[in-house]
């Protein structure tokens, strides 16, 4: 089923294989501007120092966006999936050693395996990347054991 239940958790597991150590490391330094923020705030805010005020609250509000980013990102990726045209239907895909039929209530459509920048296997779904930013899910609940191993080989071995 393509809906909002199914992709749920999808865009996190698109950021962790994407960007995994820089979210880390973006999250560490926002972490770290918010705590500089507060000490700045504990010593110096409200003393009449406009530009330590400035420097307090700006500090805390740049960690706190950086934070909220990702959050941001997820809410535009569901907003985006919701204006689909086969959103709330159901998908039905077929793997073989040459491309991937999928049927739906919009038609049958059958893509090669080399259009796919990549295929990744996670813990929670398949993703298949259009590109570096584009991607279809498919949880991992719609695979039997190993199923998604084999469609990873199938990319692999055209590439």
């Amino acid at each position: 089923m393509f809906d909002g239940r199914s992709h749920h958790g999808s865009f996190q597991e698109h950021l962790r294989h994407r960007w995994g150590w820089w979210l880390l490391l973006r999250r560490f330094v926002c972490l770290a501007m918010i705590v500089i923020g507060g000490i700045f705030a504990v010593k110096t805010y409200g003393r009449g120092n406009k530009e330590a005020n400035f420097v307090t609250i700006s500090f805390i509000l740049l960690g706190s966006m950086g934070i909220m980013r990702p959050m941001i990102w997820q809410m535009w990726s569901e907003r985006k999936l919701r204006k689909h045209p086969s959103y709330g239907t159901k998908i039905r895909y077929v793997f073989d050693t040459e491309n991937i039929i999928m049927n739906g209530s919009s038609g049958e459509v059958r893509v090669s395996w080399d259009v796919f920048f990549e295929v990744v296997e996670t813990k929670k779904g398949l993703l298949l990347y259009q590109n570096k930013k584009d991607y279809l899910w498919i949880p991992s609940y719609d695979f039997k054991a190993g199923e998604m191993t084999k469609v990873v080989n199938f990319h692999a071995s055209v590439r």
